[in-house]
């Protein structure tokens, strides 16, 4: 197997420079922080307005037994919304390196899922939220990179 040493010499102020660029964007954390508050605000917000047709995954029609019962309970309430539950349940944590989401609300994987009931996804990160995603990042290393004047 073949192997390839880098060593790097030189100036003595690039050298600590870079040094101090190469520890420091190991850490994310701002840029992972940003993503998890980013997407619970799309998921919470975005999906339920639209219904998943904001990144197109229409959620299908209440049957019409459960929408008439639903008329008459919970008068003006829209798909997936009886108490609001669900739709405040996104959390996220973030560390160095990750951005992890879920929702609490115990019902939720039945429905994300399609299991005994229709399939309305709430959580999926399409190439738009992708990009915004990668901007976060992008920004984060740029600062990084700045901070230590590489």
């Amino acid at each position: 197997m073949a192997t390839i040493n880098l060593v790097v010499e030189g100036d003595r102020e690039l050298v600590t420079k870079l040094r101090k660029f190469g520890v420091s964007v190991l850490d994310l954390s701002d840029s992972m922080d940003e993503t998890g508050n980013y997407l619970t605000r799309f998921f919470s917000g975005e999906v339920f307005a639209s219904r998943g047709q904001v990144f197109g995954k229409p959620w299908p029609a209440l049957n019409d037994n459960y929408a008439a019962f639903k008329a008459r309970t919970f008068p003006g309430r829209p798909p997936l919304i009886r108490s609001g539950l669900m739709n405040r349940s996104f959390k996220h944590k973030s560390t160095k390196l990750t951005a992890s989401l879920w929702n609490e609300a115990e019902y939720f994987d039945y429905h994300q899922e399609g299991r005994g009931v229709p399939e309305r996804v709430m959580m999926h990160v399409d190439e738009k939220r992708e990009r915004s995603i990668v901007g976060f990042i992008e920004q984060d290393i740029n600062g990084k990179m700045k901070a230590a004047d590489v």
